[in-house]
């Protein structure tokens, strides 16, 4: 089953960019710092996701479904960041980590979608 090995590479991808938007935020606003650190996680994600989750050798079609679809989940990501923070005034060095949270299991359907043409865990018998 992939979603576990999904679950570790997604820590494993949102430990290294929560760094890099911690330190990015000394050098510019939160928004700014998270829509860098998104696009940084898109290729670690895309390569982690490729070789490690799913064994699939990259492709033409996959990076370029990849990062459209991790765009589409930037703008509700970055739509619930900028709720979370101005309207429930979580802060703002949290708020990413509750984005991650709420977002991970639609993104598994999607991502699993890509590489392997299935939408869910079930094994199709021949």
């Amino acid at each position: 089953m992939a979603f576990p090995r999904f679950l570790i590479a997604g820590a494993v991808n949102t430990g290294l960019t929560y760094v890099l938007y911690l330190g990015l935020l000394f050098l510019m606003p939160y928004v700014w710092a998270y829509s860098l650190t998104y696009a940084v996680g898109i290729g670690i994600g895309y390569l982690l996701n490729a070789r490690w989750v799913f064994k699939q050798a990259p492709s033409l079609s996959s990076a370029t479904a990849y990062p459209l679809t991790y765009a589409l989940n930037y703008l509700l990501g970055v739509g619930i960041l900028w709720l979370l923070v101005e309207l429930f005034h979580i802060p703002k060095e949290i708020a990413p980590l509750l984005v991650v949270a709420l977002t991970v299991p639609v993104m598994y359907i999607v991502t699993k979608s890509i590489f392997t043409g299935k939408s869910n865990d079930e094994k199709t018998n021949h």
